[in-house]
């Protein structure tokens, strides 16, 4: 079996897109906490390739581009969640239905949810504490607050 994979450069700093041939499998920040760990469980999966053209990477990259331009509220690119334990894709699938904007507590949704291998995609930038305040966010709480600024959110400081 193989993943393809290929670097795209954003406003935030370097990702790296891992697709198959139908669905975007992971959206990492190369430089969050997780970026390794994802990447150590996608290559027990599969032979990773890098490729300098895939049409699922191409839309994608397409979707991030409109979304950090602000004319992007909902990725249409298709997903499917490869890693992860079964209790985490639920509630990656939670997040992924929060609209453009909205934003949840912790509580809501869970107390944490470990690795997000579909970073801005899966949007857990959208969860605040239950105090309303910023939580932990693996890709850097610079990039929490800019996407949230970008979407419109409000946080306690």
């Amino acid at each position: 079996m193989y993943y393809y994979y290929q670097h795209i450069q954003t406003p935030l700093g370097r990702m790296t897109a891992v697709v198959n041939d139908e669905t975007l499998l992971s959206l990492s920040f190369t430089d969050s906490k997780d970026y390794q760990t994802a990447w150590d469980k996608l290559q027990k999966q599969a032979t990773l390739i890098q490729i300098s053209s895939h049409p699922i990477i191409n839309q994608i990259a397409l979707e991030l581009e409109a979304y950090f331009h602000g004319t992007c509220q909902q990725f249409k690119t298709p997903v499917n969640y490869v890693i992860g334990t079964p209790f985490q894709q639920d509630v990656w699938r939670a997040l992924k239905a929060l609209s453009y904007g909205d934003q949840v507590t912790y509580g809501t949704i869970a107390e944490a949810i470990g690795l997000n291998p579909l970073s801005i995609i899966v949007p857990c930038h959208r969860v605040l504490r239950k105090d309303g305040r910023l939580g932990g966010f693996n890709s850097g709480l610079h990039r929490k607050k800019y996407l949230l600024t970008l979407e419109g959110g409000r946080w306690n400081e």
